[in-house]
């Protein structure tokens, strides 16, 4: 019976946040079009609109292979995303690999670069090294809510945004992986594209 309900659960939720997301009012700026892929990246704490925004879109996403995951994976699935399962703690190498090559194929990777365990804020290289292997600008989403939940036990501190409520989405500059970069060179590069987001 509670595996029944497990699987409800996964079928129904990612209906109710559907729902849910529609009713924000979300403004963008700096959009820079589906002509082209590139790696997006957003944090952690503001993933509920950052998937939303690239759904339908050609994208593929790395999500953990834990129980929350599963959560997520059914979510993106709805969304149209390809969803590959992996993450820094578990899974990393082959996770990466795959979606390196979904994004050599004219897929657009999402990543949130501080997930799935922090520290928040703080960016891991993944993105950096598909932006390098792929030949593709990796760009920053700032996402801002004027009105939300903030979880403040979560690693993160998760935020919901109240339903009907103003979120701000500003896309930022392209970023590259210039060639013979040193470690001082890498950890200015993910300082700029932290600034953005």
């Amino acid at each position: 019976m509670k595996n029944y309900w497990n699987s409800l659960g996964l079928i129904i939720l990612p209906l109710i946040i559907t729902i849910y997301i529609k009713t924000l009012r979300i403004k963008v700026s700096n959009s820079p079009g589906n002509n082209t892929n590139y790696v997006f990246v957003f944090w952690h704490s503001k993933m509920l609109v950052g998937w939303w925004l690239f759904r339908n879109r050609n994208s593929a996403a790395l999500v953990s292979q834990s129980k929350d995951g599963d959560i997520l994976n059914k979510i993106l699935a709805r969304w149209n995303y390809k969803v590959v399962r992996g993450s820094s703690s578990k899974g990393g190498k082959q996770a990466l690999n795959e979606l390196t090559e979904l994004v050599r194929n004219n897929n657009s990777a999402v990543i949130t670069p501080d997930g799935p365990r922090g520290p928040a804020g703080k960016m891991k290289n993944g993105a950096i090294i598909i932006s390098k292997e792929c030949d593709v600008p990796i760009i920053p989403v700032k996402i801002t809510y004027k009105n939300s939940k903030k979880l403040d036990r979560s690693w993160d501190k998760f935020e919901i945004p109240y339903p009907f409520s103003e979120c701000e989405v500003n896309f930022g500059n392209k970023f590259e992986y210039g060639n013979n970069i040193d470690e001082t060179g890498l950890n200015q590069l993910k300082e700029k594209i932290s600034v953005e987001m």
